[in-house]
């Protein structure tokens, strides 16, 4: 038999449960329990539920734990949202890391100090504060969907401290090493390649380059898709933003190398295998690699091939903005950032340019 005390209404004493139990009706009619063997908890819990009902403001289930939910994130957001690569790793990051953390907490009763020591687990085990500073945006953006869909109040990552990795410096290659590299694989069938990476396009769109795209005659080229390789699969997809859609305007050098390859067969791609097949990535960076290991230069990621244009242009007082569109940066500031250490090497330069006008 239960006891209802006088003048809370529908807070009340279960004898058999030996626990308070305050209730609620939403306004579909169900109604909700909270029980604790703590008064003031299920008072202040009716107040808070009843208090959201009169804002509109949807209550969060109880039941769904962290595990259900970032499945259902996955599926019904991160799935049909983002690209494959970024899917991939946004998978990879919750299966691995968070789920077998924090999995089994209900998502109503998952706390910052719960998040904070995942974060501190994860820097113990090795992990770099780049890799921990990932899982903290992914977990973030996961949460802020659960609070938009009113299934908790609020995100508790906004009150956790991510770790914040230290900025890495790009390895580049130098002007000389550019030239050297160059000369090394002027003959090879990827030659063209290299040099439109060092135009400072990624390597999906260099591969996804498509034959219409090319304007040799006007010096263009238009980058409009991308080639993605996933556990071994191809496939095209679009360009990394909407900045990533550009023209670019090509060099002499870039001209003539594109000149003399031979696409083969039907393939809308501009570089193909032998056969017409789309380029492996894999067989291009293990081309890459040896060459660099062959004649003596730093072996660094095919990337920085990109980073290498960005760099030597900053260096030559190639105004940022250029540098920001010939890369497809969504914002100037992204260029900055990851350049700004070439940025100090320019101030004496810019001191004497000064010192020219004051004098």
């Amino acid at each position: 038999m239960t006891r209802r005390t006088k003048g809370e209404g529908s807070i009340y004493w279960s004898r058999s449960e030996q626990t308070w139990i305050a209730e609620i009706t939403l306004p579909d009619g169900r109604r909700k329990k909270k029980r604790s063997k703590d008064k003031k908890v299920v008072q202040d819990w009716r107040i808070e539920q009843q208090h959201k009902i009169s804002l509109n403001i949807p209550l969060a289930d109880e039941k769904t734990s962290v595990g259900e939910y970032l499945d259902r994130f996955l599926s019904d957001v991160v799935e049909h949202t983002l690209k494959p690569s970024t899917i991939r790793s946004y998978r990879y990051l919750i299966d691995k890391h968070i789920k077998p953390s924090l999995g089994h907490t209900k998502l109503a009763k998952l706390s910052p100090g719960q998040i904070q020591r995942l974060y501190s687990d994860k820097l113990n085990e090795g992990l770099s504060p780049r890799t921990v500073a990932y899982i903290h945006s992914v977990l973030r953006r996961a949460l802020n969907q659960a609070v938009k869909w009113g299934v908790v109040y609020r995100n508790p990552t906004d009150a956790v401290t991510a770790p914040r990795p230290t900025k890495q410096v790009p390895v580049t290659l130098s002007e000389e090493q550019v030239r050297q590299f160059l000369r090394a694989t002027k003959q090879h069938n990827y030659y063209p390649i290299y040099i439109l990476a060092l135009h400072g396009l990624r390597k999906g769109e260099i591969l996804g380059l498509r034959k219409d795209a090319v304007n040799l005659k006007a010096g263009t080229l238009s980058v409009t898709q991308t080639l993605v390789t996933i556990q071994g699969r191809q496939s095209f997809g679009s360009p990394k933003s909407a900045a990533a859609k550009r023209k670019i305007t090509l060099s002499k050098t870039a001209i003539d190398a594109l000149k003399q390859y031979q696409s083969v067969g039907d393939s809308e791609l501009f570089f193909t295998t032998s056969v017409g097949t789309p380029i492996s990535q894999r067989n291009l960076t293990r081309h890459f690699h040896n060459t660099l290991e062959k004649i003596g230069l730093p072996k660094i990621p095919f990337h920085n091939l990109r980073n290498t244009c960005a760099t030597l242009l900053l260096q030559k007082d190639v105004h940022p903005k250029v540098v920001q569109d010939l890369l497809g940066h969504a914002s100037i500031t992204l260029t900055l950032d990851t350049y700004s250490h070439v940025i100090p090497s320019m101030h004496s330069e810019t001191a004497d340019k000064l010192n020219d006008i004051l004098s």
